[in-house]
């Protein structure tokens, strides 16, 4: 039997209240070149305000004389390979504390040559491909001197591998500092045109300012500059800077609140994980595969004009209820690969309505899940949409030519969402729906207020024009999938169709994928329909829009029986 209730609400959502607690600063100090960036850092390991002091260098080569200055520790065994220096990092943050009482501070300097190590990265492989690619084409490679598009996924890949050093140091049970390079660069406007302004950047990736809890410019020697703080303790506009002399790192941390930590726990933090999202995708591809070829076994039946078992449709359906992601999708998608038609001829058993035919029951599936939904939510939910216009196991079946959705209101598509399943179940039989007589022309006229006359509109540009035309042909072509697949234009465009239910706001770029998509489908259909000279001329139609799609189909046979 195919279940009638919606699937189980999800956990209850956790949640807890804010500590107070100020979490620990993330310092970025950028100074111009010998300005005293790393003799800052070396002084912050005297202060009782930490226990330890774990300097990594990157590129750097005089850290030890800064031991005149301060005791300190130089995490330096690596190979100066990105993943050394990542693995430096996770073992510096889970390094235990040297008094239980005080949190270690890490200072990883510096962040620009870790940038510059990625850049660089990206840049070799890039070269790479573009000597494969010209070895395959027996035509020389890029010379040292040849500038070499480095593409998206490269620099994606880049920003990803300095996103695994930020998220690692944001876990610290400690304060962290990273030391960059500032450049005084040429500014430009909006429209990306240099100007004659000269600007202060740190030369990292980008993103960094946006993590750090402090941005400490160093533009001249030992003459800090405050220029970004996020803290509630010690507040700043986003557009002011000020000038600190003499500010150290161990005053800044007391400024920001630091003292108050040292016995704290580390603030929880939750770095995003892409790698679930690959195992994510990949499952879903494998789910996308077997739903295609499920769908592709359902549309057999209206192609071939027979009739489906019902324990097969049964399994379908409790298969698309029980879908994790988006259940009234999927029983929509049921619905438009087997057809309205198929589906109004085949009977099945139900928990909550007997014998039904399986679109009758489809429909009462798709508004208990809007009808749950409401109750999860707590709201009080609306009279249950109608499910069936008073039809039966008895009823006749709807003939090919009458339209799959006569006497079927669509109001129980439209209010599903998924949810808990309600207290009190929808009753099995509602009362067919009525149409209201529309008011009388006159009424209204006599009624209604003077309008003012219409503004005057302005005539189309070539462009609109020509876009309207796109959409008209697109809108064409799926008017014509949707009859070969004897199903509804509403049904066949469910899986783009918006949120607001209306065809007219599917985007004319969605329209037109779903339709390159579908070209398959209706292919296959037209071959078992033997619609030899159709399918000779589908064959020939563009990638993009068909704009003569009624010269495609004029000599289309089957669908002088479809819906229109």
């Amino acid at each position: 039997m195919a279940p009638t209730t919606a699937p189980a609400p999800p956990p209850r959502l956790k949640t807890r209240k804010p500590t107070g607690r100020i979490g620990w600063p993330l310092v970025v100090v950028a100074g111009a070149e010998k300005t005293g960036k790393s003799h800052l850092c070396a002084e912050f390991a005297k202060s009782d305000l930490i226990g330890r002091l774990i300097w990594i260098p990157i590129g750097e080569s005089d850290v030890d004389s800064f031991g005149q200055i301060a005791d300190f520790d130089i995490a330096d065994e690596q190979d100066g390979t990105y993943r050394g220096l990542l693995n430096t990092v996770r073992q510096a943050v889970a390094e235990p504390r040297a008094d239980p009482a005080k949190p270690n501070a890490i200072v990883l300097d510096s962040g620009t040559i870790l940038w510059e190590l990625l850049q660089d990265e990206a840049d070799l492989i890039a070269r790479s491909r573009a000597a494969e690619k010209a070895a395959k084409q027996k035509r020389p490679g890029p010379s040292a001197d040849d500038d070499v598009v480095i593409g998206h996924s490269l620099w994606n890949r880049a920003k990803d591998r300095w996103r695994l050093v930020i998220d690692a140091l944001r876990r610290h049970d400690g304060p962290v500092i990273i030391c960059c390079r500032l450049d005084e660069v040429t500014e430009f406007d909006a429209h990306g045109n240099p100007t004659r302004n000269r600007t202060w950047k740190v030369k990292a990736e980008r993103s960094l300012p946006y993590d750090a809890t402090v941005v400490l410019q160093l533009r001249a020697y030992r003459r800090p500059t405050l220029t970004a703080v996020r803290s509630l303790v010690m507040q700043m506009a986003p557009d002011e800077e000020r000038n600190r002399p003499g500010l150290t790192l161990d005053g800044l941390m007391r400024e920001l609140g630091m003292e108050r930590n040292i016995s704290a726990q580390p603030a929880p933090f939750v770095a995003p994980q892409p790698e679930a999202g690959l195992d994510e995708f990949e499952r879903e591809a494998e789910q996308r595969v077997k739903a295609n070829e499920a769908a592709a076994e359902m549309r057999r039946y209206a192609t071939e004009r027979r009739l489906p078992e019902p324990q097969d449709v049964t399994r379908n359906i409790t298969r698309a209820l029980k879908d994790d992601l988006d259940p009234r999708r999927a029983l929509l998608m049921v619905r438009t690969a087997y057809t309205p038609n198929v589906l109004q001829r085949v009977t099945i058993q139900t928990k909550q309505w007997g014998d039904v035919d399986a679109d009758t029951a489809i429909t009462g599936l798709l508004t208990d899940l809007g009808y749950t939904a409401n109750a999860h939510r707590g709201s009080t939910p609306g009279t249950p949409a109608v499910r069936a216009s008073g039809s039966d196991a008895s009823s006749p079946a709807t003939t090919s030519e009458e339209s799959p959705s006569a006497g079927k209101p669509d109001s129980g598509e439209g209010q599903a969402q998924g949810g808990d399943q309600p207290s009190t179940p929808p009753s099995p039989a509602p009362p067919e729906q009525k149409q209201e007589a529309p008011a009388r022309a006159s009424d209204a006229e006599a009624t209604a207020p003077a309008k003012p006359p219409a503004a005057r509109k302005r005539p189309k540009t070539r462009q609109e024009v020509q876009n309207e035309r796109v959409r008209e042909a697109v809108m064409k072509e799926a008017d014509y999938q949707a009859r070969v697949h004897f199903t509804t234009l509403s049904v066949h465009l469910a899986d783009v169709m918006p949120a607001s239910g209306l065809v007219e706001d599917i985007s004319t770029y969605d329209l037109t994928e779903f339709v390159k998509a579908a070209r398959a489908g209706v292919k296959e259909a037209l071959v078992a329909a033997g619609e030899a000279a159709t399918i000779a001329a589908y064959a020939m139609v563009p990638d993009g829009p068909c704009m003569n799609i009624d010269d495609v189909f004029a000599d289309c046979q089957m669908l002088k029986g479809a819906p229109s």
